[in-house]
């Protein structure tokens, strides 16, 4: 993963992956990514604690006593080729949806806005939630990745509708 945009960059100090890779920014201004590096995220959470005088769990709770408790999910659907073609190009005018589970959608994003970088598919955001939406690259399918600060049953809805508007587009 590589920032460009400076002032992400300056935003954000650790970004993290599904798969257990992490991304750091240097103290050059130069991102740094491990690949599923256990060790490298021990010292950060060690650094943490000595330097917070809070584990990483007391800070995790004392966040989602802030923000809400989040509910996180991927969940694959079939897709044909066709229809993956469409899914990594769309624009968010394609996006007629004004709500996704209940809440009024914030944002229809298909590029970072950090950068106007591709992002292959298609992201939506609520005050509470969003999804991103994206082509598999190796299988017949396209990916949802869902969160939500409601918790598991507003997250279930938030992939329903996700699948309905995804759906809704690539017809």
């Amino acid at each position: 993963m590589e920032i460009r945009d400076a002032n992400v960059a300056r935003r954000r100090r650790l970004l993290l992956e599904e798969s257990a890779g992490a991304s750091f920014l240097r103290h050059d201004g130069e991102v740094w990514t491990t690949d599923k590096d256990g060790i490298i995220l021990a010292l950060l959470a060690s650094e943490m604690t000595a330097v917070t005088g809070k584990t990483p769990s007391v800070r995790y709770r004392e966040l989602t006593e802030q923000f809400g408790s989040p509910a996180y999910a991927r969940i694959d659907a079939p897709a044909t080729r066709e229809q993956k073609a469409v899914l990594a190009k769309l624009s968010p005018e394609q996006v007629s949806a004004t709500e996704l589970a209940g809440e009024p959608i914030t944002a229809t994003l298909t590029s970072a806005p950090g950068n106007g970088a591709a992002l292959g598919g298609l992201k939506v955001t609520t005050e509470s939630a969003w999804f991103a939406a994206r082509p598999s690259g190796t299988e017949d399918v396209y990916k949802i990745y869902a969160e939500s600060f409601q918790g598991p049953d507003h997250l279930a809805q938030v992939q329903a509708a996700a699948k309905e508007l995804v759906a809704d587009v690539l017809k």
